[in-house]
């Protein structure tokens, strides 16, 4: 096996988990009356919830974030997340990293809350070897500092290690941090995104066929 450690994004990487989100965030903005026009042009999974606040309206201030994450929270979560499922070769691919005798860990800019609740959903909280969101620490970490820390707790060598992801983004944190980086196809990112990784791949069943041999 080529790398021991690896580190994946959560939505559009494991899971597409989109559809779920896309309900209770417009179910969360129509509660507050706010104009959902442009929400399918601006809206992108991915980044936090701040993040897709201010991206979406003009006006937003810090009592806007607050209120419509209020809003989004339980819409999301106790929803069971009847439409989030793992991507086609997932499950196979973790059960075989794990067998070939690696680590499996999640780093996401998901909710820790919302995490654990999809993790736990898919048996994921059993299977991982570690789960972390942008929120699990007391400090709320980037993507590229969240993984800094946790190959740093974890005596992970950066050159045993590779990020896993979706989106421009993960790249760039795996390269931030030195790791081997891994784009995938089949997420929210495009390929464009994605490019400049290590190795691309358009299934997760070949992630196995050429790195786990």
């Amino acid at each position: 096996m080529k790398y021991k450690h690896w580190f994946f994004d959560l939505d559009g990487t494991l899971a597409r988990t989109g559809e779920d989100i896309v309900v209770a965030w417009k179910g969360a903005l129509q509660a507050m009356g706010r104009d959902l026009t442009n929400f399918d042009k601006v809206f992108k999974i991915g980044p936090t919830l701040e993040k897709i606040v201010y991206e979406l309206y003009d006006d937003a201030t810090p009592q806007l974030v607050e209120d419509l994450t209020a809003k989004f929270k339980p819409l999301y979560d106790e929803s069971g997340f009847p439409n989030t499922v793992p991507y086609a070769g997932i499950p196979e691919l973790l059960a075989a990293i794990r067998a070939a005798g690696g680590k499996c860990y999640i780093v996401t800019n998901k909710r820790h809350h919302a995490t654990q609740l999809i993790a736990k959903k898919f048996g994921w909280d059993r299977t991982m070897d570690g789960i972390w969101s942008y929120d699990s620490f007391e400090t709320k970490y980037k993507k590229p500092e969240l993984l800094a820390k946790l190959l740093t707790e974890l005596k992970v060598d950066a050159a045993d290690a590779v990020m896993v992801g979706d989106t421009k983004g993960d790249v760039e944190t795996g390269k931030a941090n030195k790791t081997a980086t891994i784009g995938v196809t089949y997420g929210y990112g495009t390929s464009e995104e994605v490019a400049s990784a290590d190795y691309v791949f358009s299934a997760a069943g070949d992630i196995a066929k050429n790195l786990l041999i």
